[in-house]
């Protein structure tokens, strides 16, 4: 059960090739928010909350004397993490995993593998996106007045496409370990 979940997650070393014709399709961008979600629920469960949660453990009077701040607090710790997560992933496997399970990749916008300055630069400038309404709202109008690329993607070059991996993994050939060489 495990093994089906992390691997509808985990990005290979090997990167499918992108099709770029989807890039900026509709159904691209709202697998794009998918993966958002669930790239945001993978930050909040496996880094912010348990580092919370052995904050209030380890001290409790500074962390009582919050009281209301520690939701916002919260959400705040969330986007430092969360552009580091997507940096790291996307620069090193070109998808995180939220990306992945989505079947998405991102790329240059040649199609060729994304580098470590392009998702520095996407990512840094996903800030503009997600800090208050009217950057929010101006990542929005870029995306559905142009090609389907945040700023962020149009100043490092990037774009969002479909990856040509199956997206049902128990059509993939795989080889059959039990045998050996000669047998069949």
């Amino acid at each position: 059960m495990i093994d089906r979940v992390i691997d509808g997650l985990w990005p290979t070393r090997q990167q499918p090739a992108p099709a770029l014709e989807t890039a900026g399709t509709t159904g691209v961008l709202v697998d794009r928010i998918a993966a958002a979600v669930i790239d945001l629920a993978l930050c909040f469960l496996l880094v912010v909350a348990p580092v919370v949660y052995l904050l209030g453990e380890l001290f409790p009077g500074p962390y009582a004397a919050l009281g209301g701040l520690v939701v916002p607090a919260t959400v705040a710790a969330l986007l430092p993490v969360y552009v580091t997560y997507s940096f790291a992933f996307e620069w090193r496997f070109g998808r995180t995993p939220g990306k992945v399970n989505r079947g998405l990749l991102v790329v240059l916008a040649d199609g060729s593998q994304c580098t470590a300055r392009a998702s520095a630069v996407r990512n840094l400038l996903r800030y503009l996106d997600l800090l208050g309404v009217p950057p929010l709202v101006l990542g929005v109008v870029v995306m559905l007045a142009t090609d389907g690329r945040r700023i962020g993607d149009h100043l490092a070059g990037t774009v969002v496409a479909r990856s040509t991996a199956p997206a049902d993994r128990a059509g993939v050939v795989t080889p059959d370990l039990e045998t050996g060489p000669g047998e069949r």
